[in-house]
């Protein structure tokens, strides 16, 4: 079976199910035909990076919530038309085992989470996004309509910047204050051993295997202390900010936008707030709100009122 075809707008005679999956979360956006009512439910991680069993684990909890809250009949399903933006998209022979190991009758339109981001935020316009959660995208639409990418290459060898990589530095940060090779006190100590362990067996066993979510679980402890002023995790979340801001500066040196002027930047995901205020001025005058998410972007795309993801738009190159 394949991919729907999206270069005309959808004539609304089914269900759209828009599915927005990363490393913390999942939600679901579903418009029913006719009455265009929309029913949304959220439930686990179901970012590819994770595995795909998990991924249809949680977008099934999330689709079974919908049905019962709307009175959805489930062999309405089979007809559906369906985009879901995953994190862990951009890897083909994830997005592979993801068709292939589908349970329903329908094949939906896959893409990268940041992708949809860009779509959703900036309506269609030119411009910049940048998606800081569990991970890091960020996205540039280009007047011409072609989109470029930069970071979101996953962790823990990319998405710097991301809940995970600020959790793995709290971390760093707390094994070496055991070792005795990081002298300096923190308020973080007492919420990193409480999630962690205070000996060796419980944190070698917390350690492994890594995981983005789990990591991730760390950064509200990281933000919480250095709002009260704690040194070091000002100094993490300063160094998370510089890190994400390399990757706007990438975009704006690409190839393909050299002669176009620094545009807008967007700053979505469930750390944006907390990092804004330890990016530079110049970043900071850039930025303007989003016009919509991630489940936006989807549905636009769904709907054929903004383009699908190119083969290539998710590849760095």
């Amino acid at each position: 079976m394949c991919a729907p075809s999206l270069t005309e707008p959808l004539v609304e005679r089914s269900l759209l199910i828009a599915i927005d999956g990363g490393g913390t979360g999942t939600r679901i956006r579903v418009k029913k035909p006719n009455s265009g009512e929309f029913f949304e439910a959220k439930s686990g991680p179901s970012s590819l990076t994770l595995g795909v069993d998990q991924a249809w684990k949680n977008i099934s909890a999330a689709l079974r919530e919908i049905l019962e809250q709307a009175g959805i009949a489930a062999q309405e399903l089979e007809g559906a038309h369906v985009a879901a933006a995953l994190a862990g998209a951009r890897n083909t022979a994830n997005r592979s085992l993801f068709y292939n190991t589908n349970p329903y009758h329908w094949r939906p339109l896959v893409m990268t989470d940041g992708y949809a981001g860009l779509i959703g935020a900036l309506a269609g316009s030119p411009g910049t996004v940048l998606a800081v959660g569990t991970g890091v995208a960020a996205h540039r639409m280009l007047a011409n309509g072609h989109s470029i990418s930069c970071s979101g290459w996953g962790f823990p060898a990319g998405d710097e910047g991301g809940g995970a990589w600020i959790g793995l530095n709290a971390v760093q940060y707390l094994l070496t204050r055991i070792d005795g090779r990081e002298r300096r006190a923190s308020q973080m100590w007492d919420q990193l051993l409480a999630h962690i362990g205070g000996n060796a067996a419980t944190i070698e066993s917390w350690l492994y295997p890594t995981s983005a979510t789990r990591y991730a679980t760390l950064a509200p402890a990281v933000i919480e202390a250095a709002t009260a002023g704690d040194a070091v995790a000002r100094e993490i979340l300063y160094a998370a900010a510089s890190e994400i801001e390399r990757t706007v500066i990438a975009l704006d040196q690409h190839e393909a936008a050299a002669d176009m002027p620094a545009e807008s930047v967007v700053l979505i995901g469930g750390l944006a707030a907390a990092l804004h205020p330890y990016l530079s001025r110049n970043l900071r005058q850039r930025l303007h709100p989003a016009a919509g998410g991630n489940l936006d972007g989807v549905m636009l795309i769904l709907t054929g009122m903004a383009p699908p993801e190119a083969a290539t738009s998710g590849e760095n190159e």
